[in-house]
């Protein structure tokens, strides 16, 4: 097992934040900050679990954290490499832990402990991973690329793992002095606007797409190319965390055309150990009729019983339509468990108050909320742990800070290490083609952004489309599709609309 220090509300945003600590943090083991500060506090635990450790805060406007953002990114944009790698894993976990109410407790890991870390992996995995931190500051992006340490050179290494270029490569640090927050957030918002509607100008989305890829990944592709990398780990500021990353464009690929992406909130909130995920039970829950005024999801049903009765077959349970509640989920969860959850029903990540942030079930919704006490109770965050929570039809309120923390914190706040969602509700048949290719590609390969990467490319490509009134997930790999849910007799699902929403969050692999 990988030990990932974690440090959160400690070290350099003491500077920039207003903290009023509830009055039970005097129960907790305190040691005095090695920064110059004085009146700065960290709670460190000395556990080898790897993940955050959290405490919950009382829902009390007393306990806000406000965080002056002007005056972060003037100490961001001054600090080394180092710190301000820091600093920006701090900002992220006092972000998603106002948003869910919770604190989060121990050491953060330095640039050489990650890039170690990604090494490491890659060892394990034949994935070879960097780490793209992507700040907005007012005048400019700045950007800060850790590439994976490099490797012996031994007949045990895994040749993709070696970095061609050094040993000890140092993080890259780059700044875009044209991308000024206001024209990033623009272009970020116009390239959401258009990818999700398209059917009038089915390439409008193109100019934005390959802006961004210019900004953000393009700086590094020397970089990246020279060290062998095969997938990048984003890790994005504000009004970033909603891009779909999938579909950015360098004018004439598809990043997935040459890596495999996820998302992160940051490094020291996620679990980044690894498990062949292909050996773990599935629990399928879904919700394919009408309920509690929600829009009926027919191709949910198929995609249960194809994931359950065919795909997983053997290693699978299930719970659709009336049999999806709460007190089901409690029931199974307590005799058995389940490395993969995966809930085919709606789900929504609004602005607001928690509760309005949901995933519905047959009689009640999961409020965002209630999910980490749910979570707790089911064990999901006890090892073994689980592996992945998948929402195969949930939506996001584009370009709303609330409601992208909500989604890029759900793995957190689920205490699972890695959730799969969709940005936007794709469309019934889309979800059902996207997440059957992706379940058949996990089983294969064991990996969770490759799969996903195997899946997308299919639906680019046209390899995963609706045939003759059937799902065609390669040659000679079709699933019927039942007469009684009006599906079209032919669906190419190639436009980024239909898979580029599916985004991986926490452990990549």
């Amino acid at each position: 097992m990988i030990k990932i220090p974690r440090s959160f509300l400690g070290i350099f945003l003491s500077v920039v934040l207003v903290l009023i600590l509830f009055k039970s943090v005097n129960a907790q083991s305190l040691n005095q900050s090695d920064t110059t500060l004085p009146d700065n506090q960290e709670i460190i635990n000395n556990s080898d679990v790897t993940g955050p450790d959290t405490q919950e805060l009382p829902n009390n406007t007393d306990n806000a954290i406000e965080i002056d953002r002007d005056v972060f990114d003037k100490s961001f944009e001054s600090a080394p490499v180092e710190q301000a790698v820091e600093q920006f894993e701090e900002l992220q976990a006092v972000e998603i832990g106002e948003r869910f109410g919770t604190s989060f407790y121990g050491d953060i890991a330095s640039t050489k402990e990650i890039a170690d870390t990604l090494r490491n992996l890659c060892q394990q995995t034949g994935q070879n991973a960097a780490l793209l931190y992507v700040t907005s500051l007012q005048d400019k992006l700045d950007l800060i690329l850790i590439l994976p340490s490099g490797a012996p050179q031994s007949s045990a290494s895994n040749s993709k793992c070696l970095n061609s270029a050094s040993d000890n490569l140092e993080p890259i640090r780059k700044d875009i002095p044209e991308a000024k927050h206001n024209l990033v957030q623009k272009t970020a918002q116009d390239f959401r606007l258009k990818i999700t509607n398209f059917r009038n100008e089915r390439n409008n989305y193109l100019k934005s797409s390959q802006q961004l890829y210019q900004w953000i990944v393009a700086p590094f592709e020397a970089s990246l190319q020279a060290n062998k990398i095969n997938t990048v780990i984003f890790s994005m500021d504000s009004g970033l965390r909603s891009l779909p990353i999938a579909a950015l464009h360098d004018g004439k690929q598809f990043i997935i055309e040459k890596y495999s992406v996820a998302l992160i909130p940051s490094f020291s909130l996620t679990d980044t150990r690894f498990a062949p995920i292909a050996q773990s039970e599935v629990l399928a829950v879904g919700v394919s009729e009408s309920t509690e005024e929600q829009v009926p999801l027919p191709f949910a049903g198929v995609e249960i019983s194809t994931l359950t009765n065919k795909i997983w077959q053997g290693q699978s349970r299930s719970l659709l339509n009336t049999a999806s509640t709460i007190e089901n989920l409690k029931s199974i969860s307590s005799k058995q468990r389940f490395g993969i959850i995966h809930l085919a029903t709606h789900g929504q990540f609004n602005a607001g108050e928690l509760s309005k942030s949901y995933i519905q079930l047959w009689n009640e919704k999961i409020r965002l909320n209630q999910l980490r006490g749910l979570s707790q109770e089911l064990k999901w965050s006890a090892d073994p742990k689980v592996e992945m929570l998948v929402l195969s039809a949930c939506t996001t309120a584009l370009g709303n800070d609330e409601a992208e923390l909500g989604f890029a914190g759900l793995a957190v706040q689920a205490g699972v290490k890695t959730a799969l969602g969709s940005l936007w509700y794709v469309s019934d048949e889309g979800s059902l083609a996207l997440m059957t290719k992706f379940y058949d590609e996990l089983k294969a390969k064991s990996l969770r952004s490759l799969a996903l990467r195997e899946a997308q490319l299919a639906m680019l490509k046209g390899e995963v489309r609706i045939e003759d009134g059937k799902l065609r997930l390669g040659e000679n790999n079709l699933v019927p599709l039942p007469a009684e849910i009006n599906a079209p007799d032919n669906l190419s699902l190639s436009h980024p609309y239909y898979w580029s929403a599916f985004t991986v969050v926490g452990n990549w692999n």
